[in-house]
């Protein structure tokens, strides 16, 4: 009689398979082998550890997947920039780059997917039949989710043909991955002896198959959705110029922080500001978030946030070999990584251009609607753009300094020589900070008066930087424990301060009748670095211009201004404001603010690099812009 407490029988488990061919033969009687891409995975499967099999299938894994998900990355890049089919090196360039980082990541997927699996079976514990299809849907998953991500950063807007043949790209991505993640876990198992416990391929490629579309078609009308509620209208509406009779003359003082002015003004150390500012309209301006001066001015002038007009930090790097620059972010965990890349050569560093910013300035807008301009200095303007009228760009003066021929600093090309005898001679006090400023802001006044001649522009724009400089140089980088040096550095600040005054004079002192001078200040670095929250200065003056305090404005708010100075409409996709209120009773009857949807998106330019690059980046590291 058999006893009662006695455990059952368990059945008999089959043998782990150990044989090479036992391995590949039970894959096969469970349909692994039928396709090419299976066979070409899981060819490591069987005879060795399962870290060995792990290793072997990731780099399989990784070969295949960096050559299909650089060519789908490829494909989504051309639809949205068509220009880089005109730089076919770059094109391959970038492929191969992609292949390697898209590869690593694709192997490194499916390392992960193999070692979950060889973790499960030390643990103690029996992988089930699921283990494969599930690991696969994971990977799928989280590739979906960050190919709608990414779409929704650079592909918003774009057709709807656009928007359905990404989602295509992305769904068949996805499945892909999913499936050789799913395949490492595989072959690992099977190296392990657990391949009769394996589902029948089939089974889990139905399974996956339709979970993954149906996330993709969730995620996929996501990103279309809010894309088609945040799109613009495409085509740029037709406007005229209704004259005014004024011109504007916008002078850009970087550094101009509103206390401090406020302060030298009550001592009567400001007389021409002080004057300009009882007959003009005055106001605080609310500075722009970002650190970078770049950035900011490029803000300002085109009246449109970072995410619009494409400029997001101090410089960029290039790929070795390549001629189109890679955008750098603002995070220390890029500046690292991109320091790294510039130590193994793969990468280096190169100053803003003009190629980069993707929204018009107001200056673009206004040539491009008949009307002179004249810019003179302006942040990310190389290489210069054939306005009507002319443009100093930002390089100008330091390839003047060094004497090399020139490449598109200045337009129209010829004006460039007319400008080496307005540039200051290098003086002994020029190597301080102060002598160097004042250098910088003396040749862009200089330039200008000598382009401007006779005939002014309509528009024109001069940006100084000498006074963030100066204030920098002497109180931002200077040790906090000098405390004895602080009052001649602050003198020195000062001092500067009672130049921008002379200059503001020499500006108003040229302005003609119906000439409306723009004065923009941003507080600039240092005072971004404090506590309180910085301001600027804005004022606006001349005869079609009232009389009041605005309080405080907006820097977005100069370009509409400026634009319905001159008789154009002001653009809705703007984030600032016309200021209304600055203006005479009889110009605002006269001319009434008009509206239109947009101005158009800035054309596409070629890549753009020069020798002369990396002598650049040395003059902006030696002014503090660089680090």
């Amino acid at each position: 009689m058999s006893d009662p407490r006695a455990t059952p029988p368990t059945p008999a488990r089959r043998a782990p398979l150990s044989s090479v061919d036992e391995v590949r033969a039970e894959l096969r009687r469970l349909g692994y082998f039928d396709s090419g891409l299976d066979r070409f995975v899981l060819a490591p499967a069987g005879g060795e550890s399962p870290f060995a099999a792990c290793r072997r299938v990731a780099l399989r894994v990784g070969l295949l997947g960096g050559a299909l998900a650089t060519g789908a990355l490829l494909l989504v890049t051309l639809g949205l920039d068509r220009s880089l089919l005109a730089e076919p090196r770059d094109l391959l360039l970038l492929a191969a780059y992609l292949f390697v980082a898209l590869g690593s990541a694709c192997a490194a997927l499916a390392w992960l997917a193999g070692l979950a699996a060889v973790w499960l079976r030390r643990q103690g514990r029996t992988p089930g039949p699921r283990l494969p299809r599930d690991l696969g849907l994971a990977v799928g998953f989280a590739i979906l989710v960050w190919s709608s991500l990414w779409w929704r950063s650079h592909g918003a807007g774009t057709s709807l043909p656009m928007q359905a043949g990404a989602l295509g790209l992305g769904l068949a991505l996805s499945l892909l991955l999913g499936r050789f993640a799913s395949l490492a876990a595989v072959a690992v198992l099977s190296a392990g002896g657990a391949a009769p416990e394996l589902p029948q391929a089939g089974l889990s490629r139905r399974h996956m198959l339709p979970l993954l579309a149906g996330v993709a078609l969730a995620l996929g009308l996501g990103v279309a959705l809010t894309s088609h509620l945040s799109a613009r209208t495409p085509s740029a509406p037709d406007f005229a110029v209704l004259p005014t009779g004024v011109r504007v003359r916008v002078l850009a003082i970087d550094g101009l922080e509103a206390r401090l002015t406020e302060q030298l003004l009550t001592r009567g150390l400001l007389p021409r500001l002080a004057t300009l500012r009882a007959r003009g309209a005055w106001a605080r301006l609310a500075a722009e978030p970002e650190q970078v001066p770049a950035i900011v001015w490029t803000t300002i002038a085109t009246g449109r946030g970072p995410e619009a007009h494409g400029i997001r930090a101090a410089g960029v790097r290039r790929l070795a070999g390549m001629r189109t620059p890679v955008l750098q972010a603002e995070s220390p965990l890029v500046t690292a990584l991109g320091a790294a890349a510039d130590l193994l050569r793969l990468t280096r560093a190169q100053p803003l251009s003009a190629v980069l910013r993707s929204a018009k300035t107001f200056w673009n807008v206004a040539s491009d609607k008949g009307l002179r301009v004249g810019i003179v200095n302006w942040w990310a303007t190389w290489p210069a753009d054939p306005v009507n009228g002319y443009m100093v760009t930002d390089r100008a003066v330091f390839k003047l300094d060094s004497g090399a021929p020139p490449e598109r600093e200045v337009y129209p090309p010829e004006a460039f020589e007319s400008l080496r005898d307005v540039l200051p001679a290098t003086p002994e006090a020029a190597s301080s900070a102060s002598g160097r400023a004042r250098r910088l802001d003396g040749f862009a006044l200089a330039a200008a008066r000598r382009l401007r001649g006779a005939q002014p522009p309509d528009l024109e724009a001069v940006y100084l930087p000498g006074l963030d400089i100066v204030t920098m140089q002497e109180l931002g980088e200077a040790p906090l424990s000098d405390v004895a040096s602080l009052d001649r550095r602050l003198e020195a600040v000062r001092s500067y301060y009672l130049q921008i005054d002379a200059w503001i004079g020499q500006a108003v002192d040229e302005l003609g009748p119906r000439d409306v001078l723009a004065l923009v200040g941003d507080p600039g670095r240092v005072a971004r670095g404090g506590g309180a929250a910085a301001e600027g200065v804005l004022l606006l003056a001349g005869e079609p211009i009232a009389a009041l305090d605005l309080g405080r404005v907006g820097a977005r708010d100069l370009a509409p201004t400026v634009l319905h100075l001159v008789g154009l409409p002001q653009s809705r996709e703007l984030d600032g404001r016309a200021l209304e209120q600055a203006l005479a009773p009889g110009f605002r009857a006269a001319h009434p603010l008009r509206q239109v949807e947009r101005y158009g998106g800035r054309p596409p330019a070629p890549p753009a690099s020069s020798a002369f690059d990396t002598r650049m980046v040395e003059e902006l590291r030696s002014l503090g812009y660089i680090q």
